[in-house]
């Protein structure tokens, strides 16, 4: 498992980011890393996934950070790498982590074994607080106040080897949730909560 970073991600590397900002980001870390060492699975999400263990790879193309690993093994989510995913899903502008719903990774998991992809996921988006979602609000009207994003529910993600039109296909077709398509933008967001999409 890889957990790299570069210099816009600076809590991570070393660099001084001021007092109140390393307060929040350690705060939200600490928060993050109080998961017990095993989650039992959702029962909904558990059962279609082949396998004993259900692996996941992403590469947050903001932080220039990945993960690919083992997520779920014997039954169970396990802490470690939930709170690896945490991290790397974080708000790397607010250096807020958030702890996300592991039923977005068994959705992530499914879609790309849906779509029969080689590469990680790219993240554009995961967490963001909701200052950073705010903002994001004044810049476009598709962003949602109660965005699923702020609540540790949400990814923005695209596949170099497969058309964006694909992995919303996919995910439509498991109806585990929301699927937002911005070919424009060069995205699909997917999400946990109801089952919706636009």
């Amino acid at each position: 498992m890889t957990l790299g970073t570069d210099d816009r991600a600076a809590p991570m590397n070393g660099r001084a980011t001021g007092r109140r900002g390393f307060l929040t980001f350690a705060a939200a870390t600490l928060t993050a890393m109080a998961v017990p060492a095993v989650i039992p699975a959702a029962p909904a999400m558990a059962a279609p996934l082949a396998g004993g263990v259900r692996r996941i790879a992403l590469h947050n193309i903001n932080t220039n950070e990945s993960f690919s690993g083992v997520y779920w093994a014997d039954g169970a989510y396990k802490a470690d790498a939930l709170r690896k995913l945490d991290v790397l899903l974080r708000d790397h502008r607010a250096k807020q982590v958030c702890r996300f719903d592991p039923r977005l990774f068994d959705l992530l998991a499914r879609v790309h074994q849906a779509v029969d992809s080689d590469e990680p996921f790219r993240i554009i988006c995961g967490y963001r607080s909701k200052r950073t979602n705010a903002l994001a609000r004044r810049r476009s009207r598709g962003v949602a106040k109660q965005s699923y994003h702020t609540r540790g529910m949400a990814v923005d993600v695209r596949l170099p080897d497969v058309e964006l039109g694909a992995i919303a296909d996919a995910a439509l077709d498991l109806e585990l949730g929301g699927v937002g398509y911005y070919p424009r933008s060069g995205f699909v967001h997917l999400d946990v909560g109801p089952v919706r999409s636009w």
